[in-house]
């Protein structure tokens, strides 16, 4: 494969595997047992095939666009969620409109 092809690809396995985790967490918080066993059984596969290949080839640009990939997940979900409090992940207080006294 070109290098160009394996660098998308381990970006988005990286990208992918941070959803995951995301929905990982959702669903132990949520108590769906069934959803969190097959997650934590996706992300596993991918995560070894990642390490499996980074052994074979040693190769450390795959290792940092899989890392980055991941970080963009992160990135791509904390734009989406804009209306939270940067601190703290919660919904900010909306504004009193009246008058002070």
């Amino acid at each position: 494969m070109s290098l160009l092809l394996d660098i998308l690809i381990y970006a988005a396995v990286g990208c992918g595997e941070w959803y995951l985790a995301l929905r990982r967490t959702l669903a132990c918080a949520r108590g769906e047992k069934v959803q969190l066993v097959s997650l934590v059984f996706i992300e596993n596969i991918l995560g070894l095939w990642v390490l499996s290949n980074f052994i074979r080839t040693s190769n450390w640009l795959l290792a940092v666009c899989y890392a980055s990939g991941s970080a963009l997940g992160a990135l791509i979900i904390a734009i989406h969620d804009g209306h939270s409090h940067p601190h703290t992940g919660q919904e900010s207080a909306p504004e009193s409109t009246s008058p002070a006294p």
